[in-house]
């Protein structure tokens, strides 16, 4: 659940300023990391069924969306982030706000494309 942005709006309403604070819930968290346009939205609305929406077009997704799945009896919290660029570390982009929402979480899972070069892995785990 997203907490209520600035001015008591819901942030999940349509044009409500959403932001990156999401009420944890559930056993764990997972923070779904990676460069735009790499299936994170995808890989939520997967596991969750939570709509997440996926464009053809970078950085569809601007705030964090959060969604649930039950696996063996635990409830997960899966966090669909942002995509993050090279550079997010030092605030390219919404890079601080990605890597700080990304450090509430239990476990990182960091989104590829298999038709990227191999360096991107490397780039999301220096930033």
């Amino acid at each position: 659940e997203l907490i209520n942005g600035p001015g008591g709006k819901s942030a999940g309403t349509k044009n409500a300023e959403r932001g990156f604070d999401v009420t944890k819930s559930g056993d764990t968290r997972i923070g779904l990391v990676g460069f735009p346009s790499v299936g994170k939205s995808t890989l939520l609305t997967t596991l969750t069924g939570t709509r997440s929406e996926a464009a053809a077009y970078e950085f569809t997704t601007l705030t964090c969306i959060p969604g649930t799945m039950k696996y063996k009896g635990a409830r997960i919290q899966v966090l669909d982030l942002p995509g993050i660029i090279e550079g997010a570390a030092d605030g390219k982009g919404r890079g601080r706000q990605v890597i700080s929402t990304a450090r509430t979480c239990n476990m990182i899972l960091i989104v590829l494309d298999a038709g990227k070069p191999v360096t991107h892995k490397k780039i999301i785990e220096q930033e």
